[in-house]
């Protein structure tokens, strides 16, 4: 394929042309979508189809980042991609080709690894990440929101000084969430850059600067498989309907769609025209639950949602629920490799506990739901009030 084809195959998000190697591909995409990817990495092929494609697309990344390409071709092509963007009226930064502006902050040697956090994934399978790098004068402190199915949903920098950065790491609200290396850290990132790719997500606004300077690229693989399942995991299983009475799977909910579902459902027994008694129309309504969770959670679903209790099974045992992380862990095993036998029930405890909030009769909803809630594992936790004079991050945590 020519460049003009190539450029076309681009724009039309097509797959890996013949010819072309997949990873080469992934990162034009990337390029093309503002991803973060070294000027020099694509074959001077690919940089022309991406200019192209950019161009077509109003779209200046590509161009400031391949202005700096050491291929001379190239970085000749995306400056001329430049102008005609700036003739189109296209407002063109040209931050990659001006010489006062600053570059950004470079890492200098550390003789120790700094550490990260990690928040734990909620009911969508979003988190936060917290990771730190020395630069000279102090220390810059990347917060990052990804998401398990879409990627990368925003990023963000700062910088702060050492004893800030120290007193901020032993801060009670740092105590609360998973300690995280800085390798652990850029391995999430940049599963969530190849979510991007996958799922077309956009990316947050300038993360390609952070991402750079991180040096992140897509994740090439996907990610390890969990263990297999355990002598005594279909044991501890049984018991993971009880994970949601635990404050860090309260909170969790089936997505808004199935919720919207469940409500027909539920509106369908109570309205149905069969003069059924309670008992018959309490087992109607678990029939219900027990089929839409059966229906949601196909085997992509189950392994997704098996990762997510695998990531929150330390938390647990940090706050010393260990027979709680061992049930986690045995039904992750369990989920991801689609053990046979009983149908998981902490998938069907998902759907029950919103059943159970949608049929309590309305006078029982008063100012104590929630901690009837909690005592059922049927409703959520919310985040507390920020104190006045608090300062929050736009991820939610404690800043000094």
């Amino acid at each position: 394929m020519n460049v003009n084809e190539l450029a076309e195959a681009l724009r039309a998000g097509a797959g890996v042309p013949e010819g072309v190697r997949g990873e080469n591909w992934a990162l034009a995409r990337l390029l093309l979508e503002g991803g973060s990817v070294n000027a020099g990495a694509l074959s001077a092929e690919l940089a022309l189809a991406v200019l192209e494609a950019a161009v077509a697309l109003r779209r200046t990344g590509p161009a400031e980042v391949l202005s700096t390409s050491p291929d001379r071709e190239v970085a000749k092509a995306a400056r001329r991609g430049l102008y005609r963007l700036r003739s189109a009226g296209v407002a063109v930064s040209e931050r990659a080709r001006a010489p006062d502006s600053p570059p950004p902050p470079q890492p200098t040697p550390a003789t120790e690894a700094l550490p990260g956090f990690s928040s734990l994934p909620d009911g969508t399978g979003q988190r936060a990440l917290l990771l730190a790098q020395p630069v000279r004068g102090g220390v810059e402190v990347v917060e990052a929101l990804v998401s398990d199915e879409l990627g990368l949903l925003s990023l963000s920098r700062a910088e702060m000084g050492r004893s800030a950065w120290r007193k901020l790491t032993r801060s009670p609200e740092m105590e609360r969430l998973l300690p995280l290396s800085f390798a652990e850290a850029r391995a999430l990132l940049a599963e969530a850059v190849r979510c991007n790719l996958a799922t077309r997500t956009p990316f947050p606004p300038d993360a390609d600067v952070a991402l750079r300077h991180l040096g992140i690229a897509p994740a090439t693989e996907e990610l390890s498989p969990l263990p297999s399942p355990e002598d005594g995991d279909a044991t501890l299983a049984v018991e993971s309907a009880a994970l949601h009475r635990e404050p860090e799977f309260a909170a969790w909910l089936p997505p808004e769609s199935e919720l919207k579902r469940l409500a027909l459902r539920v509106d369908e027994v109570r309205t149905s025209p069969l003069a059924l008694r309670p008992e018959q129309q309490a087992d109607a309504l678990r029939d219900r639950i027990r089929n839409q969770a059966e229906e949601f959670f196909d085997p992509a679903r189950r392994r997704l949602y098996a990762r997510r209790l695998w990531t929150v099974a330390p938390a647990l045992e940090q706050r010393g629920a260990t027979h709680a992380a061992s049930v986690a862990r045995a039904t992750a095993r369990r989920m991801f490799h689609g053990a046979p036998g009983l149908f998981p029930p902490f998938a069907e405890q998902l759907f029950g506990k919103v059943l159970a909030l949608m049929t309590r009769p309305p006078g029982d909803r008063g100012e104590h739901s929630s901690t009837r809630t909690r005592e059922e594992g049927v409703g959520a936790t919310s985040a507390p009030e920020t104190p006045p004079g608090e300062r929050r991050s736009p991820g939610g945590l404690i800043l000094p």
